[in-house]
This record gives structure tokens, C-alpha cells and sequence, in this order.
């Protein structure tokens, strides 16, 4: 597979409250971890009952943000999560279930375009994702909401991860909020879709970092070419970044009785169809009613409830509780490990922590 691909997935078709995530290590009995955390979990803490879809913009300069609704956010500061997709990640079908939830849940969720097709230069895509950002945040004050710079959560996948790094250098890109937290799922860079000038990394001197920003980094054991190198090389430039506020996460792939879950570049994937915009067409909906569960695919598996929205959601919580999450940065938590059972209560392979910052 040509290394431009990163980023770009084929569509596949396919019970405790929220507290927990944000406060105390909970007891490692499997029973317990799964009534914390999963499917069940996740669902109930999706309060709105659907979602509205705005865009500004054409092309590459267009914006998405989706909205809580029913009940919708009354004015004032509100909490917004910039999702930066990943090379020619255009069209948000590929994450619209994660952004459903995200948005149920009653997170603002900013999804900027930044690109036409695989010919964008990687070197224009941070101003532009800046400027589309600032168009979204420009529209939220439109309609009487300000970003609650408290909490703001950038989540980036594989370029995407880069330009919110960039951003936080920054403390926020040219009039874009700064993150108080980020997660970074298979991270990318401009060499891994282009090469000479334009394949140039676009990730300035990771050092700028705020120290006391909490990053969760995340990769699949198994995306071997991209997203665990760039991971690994990513995170040693990351370590003034304090240790208790870092962590890389390695997400195994694993089969069992017949079953194949795979940690490939594309696990970060949740495909939902109801988000299909393609670039094309300006007809897309204005509002998502809600789903009574999750879409069926296999893309949407152990990996997504019990490792990258766990994470996700954590980091949401715990801005909402201004607390670190335990289950993303605590070792000694059972949670931040777990990756949930298979369909008969065998336990699956869990998650596996690395510190590149720390000689071996």
C-alpha cells in the first residue's frame, strides 16, 4: 500500500455514569471494569436526541460542526472538541459515529475539511485547518455561544495529529483555541504522503509544548508503517511535557473464535453512512436524529469502546471535572488497560503502555 494513503479508509458496512472515567481506579475485577466501561457505558451518557449539522465554506475551506440538540445548549461558553481528520479524511462518514457520540454526549464537535484531494501539499494544511476553525468558532459566537476555553479537546488522526500538535506549540493557531487536553490516535506526518519540499514535517519544536498539557497518544500494535513509529518518535520529543500527564497507549490486534479485530492504521475508524458529505454535495442533512445504538461494522469494536473513545471520553470528563483521568494516566488503574471480553467472557488481549522518554 503507497504510503499516501495514510489516513484514508474504505467505509465498511456493516451502565454506569460518567464519573468513574475522571475520579477513582476502580477495583480489577472484569465484572466491574465492564459495567464501567463499553457500549452500555457509552450510550448513557449520550443525552441529546440528535445532532445539528452546519458547514460554512466550499472545498477544501469548508468547515463542519455538529451540535447537541433536542435538548440543544443554551448560550454561554460551551465545550468544543476540534477533530482533525487524516489524509484525504474529507468526508467524516469514516468517524461520524464517534462524532454522533461525541455530540450527543453534548460536545461541540469542529470538523475542518482542509484539503480537495491527495495533490494538497502538506505544507498548506495547518494554516488552512487554522482558518476553518476560526470560521466554526466565528459561527458558535453567531448564535450566542462562546468556546469554554477550559475546555477545549483537540483529537487528531494521522495528519490530523500533527496539525493539532502544531496548534498546541501555538497555544493555539492564529485565533484557535488553545487544547487544555489532546488525544493523537495513529499519528501521521507530512513524510508519510509526500516527499522533497512538500513532504517537509509540519510539526514545529515539540519542546513549546505546555508541560502540564495532558496527551494521550494511541496506536495499533499492528500499524507498523505509519502511526506506532510516528508514535514512538513523536512522543520522545515530548517528554518535557510532565510524565504523569503523558502516556502512549499500543492497541493490540487479536482474533478468537473466528473473530478478527485488526490495529492497522485504520482502527481509529468509526464509520456512520448517515455522515456521508462528500465534498460535492451541498444537500447534506441538517439534522441526525438519533440512533437507539451503535452502527454494525467491523470497524467499530473493542479497540473504539474500550480504547479510543474510553480515552476520549475521559479526557472529556475529566475537563468537565477538572481532574486528570486516572483510567488514561494512572498505571496503577485496571481501566487504563482494559480493552473489554470477547462474546464469550474471554478476556481480550489488554492494552500495552510504553514510555519511549524513559531509557531502557
Amino acid at each position: 500500500m503507497r504510503r499516501w494513503l495514510v489516513g484514508m479508509m474504505m467505509v465498511v458496512l456493516g451502565v454506569a455514569p460518567v464519573p468513574v472515567l475522571a475520579g477513582q481506579a476502580l477495583p480489577g475485577r472484569p465484572a466491574a471494569l465492564a459495567q464501567h466501561y463499553g457500549e452500555a457505558a457509552l450510550l448513557a451518557r449520550e443525552t441529546h436526541g440528535g445532532v445539528e449539522v452546519l458547514a460554512r465554506g466550499q472545498g477544501a475551506a469548508r468547515v463542519y460542526v455538529f451540535l447537541p440538540e433536542r435538548p440543544a445548549l443554551p448560550a454561554g461558553a460551551v465545550p468544543v472538541v476540534f477533530f482533525h481528520h487524516g489524509w484525504q479524511g474529507m468526508n467524516p462518514v469514516n468517524f461520524g459515529a464517534l462524532i454522533d457520540h461525541l455530540a450527543r454526549e453534548g460536545e461541540i464537535v469542529v470538523y475542518p475539511v482542509y484539503q480537495r484531494s491527495a495533490a494538497t501539499s502538506p505544507q498548506v494544511v495547518v494554516a488552512r485547518a487554522a482558518a476553518a476553525d476560526r470560521r466554526a468558532v466565528a459561527l458558535l459566537a453567531a448564535r450566542g455561544w462562546q468556546v469554554n476555553k477550559n475546555r477545549v479537546l483537540y483529537v487528531g488522526y494521522s495528519m490530523g495529529a500533527a496539525i493539532s500538535l502544531d496548534f498546541a506549540i501555538a497555544r493555539g493557531h492564529d485565533g484557535v483555541p488553545a487544547p487544555r487536553a489532546m488525544v493523537l490516535m495513529a499519528p501521521g506526518d507530512a513524510p508519510d504522503v509526500a516527499t522533497g519540499p512538500a513532504g517537509r514535517s509540519i510539526i514545529g519544536d515539540l519542546r513549546r509544548l505546555p508541560p502540564d498539557l495532558p496527551i494521550a497518544v494511541m496506536a495499533g500494535a499492528q500499524d507498523t508503517a505509519i502511526g506506532l513509529p510516528t508514535a514512538r518518535a513523536l512522543f520522545k520529543r515530548m517528554c518535557g511535557v510532565r510524565a504523569d500527564r503523558r502516556v502512549l497507549m499500543v492497541l493490540p490486534g487479536a482474533a478468537h473464535d473466528g473473530v478478527v479485530v485488526h490495529s492497522e492504521h485504520g482502527a481509529p475508524g468509526a464509520p456512520d453512512l448517515r455522515y456521508n458529505f462528500p465534498l460535492s454535495d451541498q444537500d447534506f442533512p441538517k439534522f441526525l436524529p438519533g440512533q437507539p445504538g451503535f452502527p454494525t461494522s467491523v470497524s467499530i469494536n473493542q479497540l473504539d469502546f474500550f480504547g479510543f473513545w474510553k480515552v476520549i471520553d475521559a479526557m472529556v470528563i475529566g475537563l468537565d471535572h477538572h481532574k486528570l483521568p486516572s483510567v488514561v494516566f494512572d498505571p496503577q488503574n485496571p481501566a487504563q488497560r482494559y480493552l473489554g471480553t470477547w462474546a464469550d467472557g474471554t478476556a481480550f488481549p489488554p492494552i500495552r503502555i510504553e514510555d519511549p522518554c524513559v531509557p531502557r
